[in-house]
């Protein structure tokens, strides 16, 4: 359930509770003058002075009067449709009929009609002069979610959470096209400026392209990772905006359909957007109260308004762009519309920390050369005994956390080593000849799948003894750090893309040492793990809105 919805959840259930509280005392006959409701405060008169939920606006072309939308809540209690005067506010009449809270109002260019759609599931088109119903338009099953005028006023575009886009005759109010348009709700949509493609966007996270005539798909835009929640055209028609619950803007070039700019900021869904008159500004809001401006040219942020106290359902320019309209569960937010002015790029993102390695704790140690191992409990491995050409094989079980990236190998010191080691040579050094890993799937017990690696990097390496050697297969090389003794020192080695390991895999390693002496073994080692971190699963699609 969306914020919205759950919002009117709790808010249905304190009146139903209030509901039957009254009854209750009433029909016990212990009604009393101070349990009656107050009466209903009068309509607001001017625009600053209304207070209930706007959840849509537009201006007319010639900035005379402005449109506002929205009503009391969710529930089934008449929705608002109000015209206001720009000049000074005042209000000057309701269009009556909505039962419900209205979601979607445009005006035509010409400023002869008024749209509307709502969570009633109707679409209703109106005369502004006698503000009287001229069309009642009844297809969509379900919340009807937005309306568009294409720029001759000849036809509506309308969205509902059925799927579908219908596209109405608005002289006869007769239906022009029906259109299957997306899997989920379609909860914006948009006329080209050139009336010949429609745009809408849907709870697939994808805008759609349509010619309004024969329902043909012209086009489809991916890229969101979200829900869709507005979309726009710039004034030249040169641009196509679109914004959602993923928190981003993006910006197509209608010409080709590609990607021109995303554009980044915003902390909550957003869920308007509108280009200014002259097209070089964008402004969006958002359900955190959030009210933004941007560049459309430069792809950048600019200083905008200033955080307003409830969420913000719609944002809107006045046709002069001194004003921006939010609509907002508190009534609607005239801001002054600030100078343009771009923000400074946003530091990058600081990378996160490198996670330390998980141990590998041996379960087992193995020696060819019969080499005995004292195992600790963070995975150090102590060895003693036979010295001799060697090979280490040891087992253990990936750890859980992340995703394998490499095996690090460290080598360190000990006071009973020679030269306190790492190695059991009598200078302290060893040749690590050869590195390997075999893997099974995660809980078997045999691990038979090689595990190839990619390179190897060390923190030390002997000049000509570099830890890369320990993978290149041949006996006569290896790792070695003649000149480092006495040190801790660590190697790693990068597992190839493709090797798919997965926590809880048991491995088998083999530290293979064969250098000509039989001198040059490890002493003392632990091995361990570096992980990347788990990838995030998909968003879930949202839940179906009331």
């Amino acid at each position: 359930m969306n914020h919205h919805a759950a919002r009117v959840t709790a808010r249905s259930r304190r009146i139903a509770a209030g509901i039957v509280l009254a009854a209750c005392w009433i029909a016990g006959g212990r009604a009393r003058a101070d349990d009656v409701p107050p009466p209903a405060p009068a309509p607001a008169a001017t625009l600053a002075e209304y207070g209930r939920w706007v959840t849509a606006a537009d201006y007319s072309r010639d900035g005379q009067f402005l449109v506002t939308a929205g009503g009391d809540s969710l529930l089934y209690r008449p929705g608002d449709v109000i015209a206001w005067r720009t000049s000074d506010g005042v209000r000057l009449g309701d269009f009556t009929g909505h039962p419900t809270t209205v979601w979607s109002v445009k005006i035509s260019d010409d400023g002869r009609l008024v749209a509307t759609a709502g969570y009633d599931g109707l679409v209703r088109v109106w005369d502004v002069v006698t503000r009287a119903v001229k069309h009642g338009l009844q297809k969509h099953k379900g919340w009807a979610r937005a309306v568009a005028f294409s720029p001759d006023g000849k036809r509506l575009a309308s969205a509902g959470e059925d799927g579908t886009v219908v596209i109405w005759d608005t002289d006869s109010g007769a239906e022009v096209k029906s259109i299957p348009a997306h899997e989920g709700p379609v909860t914006c949509v948009a006329f080209s400026r050139d009336g010949q493609t429609v745009a809408s966007g849907g709870g697939d996270k994808l805008v759609k392209l349509w010619d309004p005539a024969s329902g043909a798909e012209k086009g489809r835009l991916q890229g969101h990772g979200d829900t869709l929640w507005s979309v726009a055209y710039s004034p030249d028609g040169s641009r196509l905006a679109s914004a959602g619950a993923d928190r981003t803007i993006k910006l197509w070039t209608t010409s080709d359909s590609t990607e021109f700019a995303t554009l980044a900021g915003h902390k909550d869904w957003v869920t308007s957007l509108a280009f200014s008159p002259d097209g070089t500004r964008l402004v969006s809001g958002g359900i955190d109260g959030t009210v933004k401006l941007w560049d459309v040219n430069a792809k950048g942020e600019q200083e905008g308004p200033a955080k307003v106290p409830s969420s913000v359902w719609s944002v809107t320019f006045s046709p002069d762009s001194g004003t921006i309209l939010a609509a907002t569960h508190a009534g609607p937010r005239l801001l002054p519309t600030p100078a343009a002015k771009l923000l400074p790029p946003p530091p990058p993102p600081s990378p996160p920390p490198p996670a330390a390695p998980a141990p590998l704790v041996p379960a087992a140690f193995m020696s060819m050369a019969g080499a005995t191992a004292t195992i600790a409990a963070d995975g150090v491995v102590l060895v003693a005994g036979a010295l001799a050409k060697d090979t280490y094989t040891v087992k253990g079980t990936l750890p859980a956390g992340g995703v394998p990236q490499a095996i690090r190998l460290e080598v360190l010191t000990d006071p009973g080593l020679p030269a306190q080691g790492p190695g059991r040579a009598g200078n302290g050094n060893f040749v690590l000849s050869g590195f390997a890993m075999l893997a099974g799937p995660p809980g078997a017990a045999d691990t038979p799948t090689a595990v190839a690696f990619s390179g190897a990097t060390a923190d030390y390496e002997q000049p000509s003894y570099g830890a890369a050697t320990a993978l290149d297969g041949n006996p006569d090389t290896g790792w070695a750090i003649f000149g480092g003794v006495g040190q801790p020192h660590v190697a790693t080695f990068a597992i190839a893309p493709g090797a798919n390991l997965q926590p809880g895999a048991p491995v088998t390693i083999t530290l293979d040492q064969q250098y000509a002496d039989g001198q040059h073994t490890i002493g003392k080692f632990r091995l361990s793990v570096v992980q990347a971190p788990v990838p995030p699963p998909a968003p879930a699609e949202p839940p179906k809105q009331p």
